[in-house]
């Protein structure tokens, strides 16, 4: 199977590729990036977008739709409960 970053759909063998940043919007329309984790908060509960983890690019097909996620940095990605990832064999 190909990996559709190299420019080629696996599915349909189409060769025009998408490459986007994904990203959501939080509180007041401010952009946050869409990661595998984040660091937890020093003063309020819950995860800090300002520090994320595997930053996500999405790769879609401009022929079918096909469309597959990547994290940046996969081995930097912290493993633990404080971070809801852990690694499975």
């Amino acid at each position: 199977m190909h990996d559709i970053r190299s420019g080629r759909c696996p599915l349909c063998d189409h060769r025009e590729i998408l490459e986007a940043v994904a990203a959501e919007f939080g509180d007041a329309g401010r952009e946050v990036p869409s990661a595998i984790t984040y660091d937890a908060r020093w003063v309020l509960g819950g995860r800090n977008p300002s520090h994320p983890h595997g930053l996500l690019r999405a790769y879609v097909c401009r022929a079918c739709g096909y469309c597959q996620y990547f994290a940046q940095d996969p081995a930097n990605i912290p493993v633990g409960e404080e971070y809801r990832t852990r690694l499975r064999a």
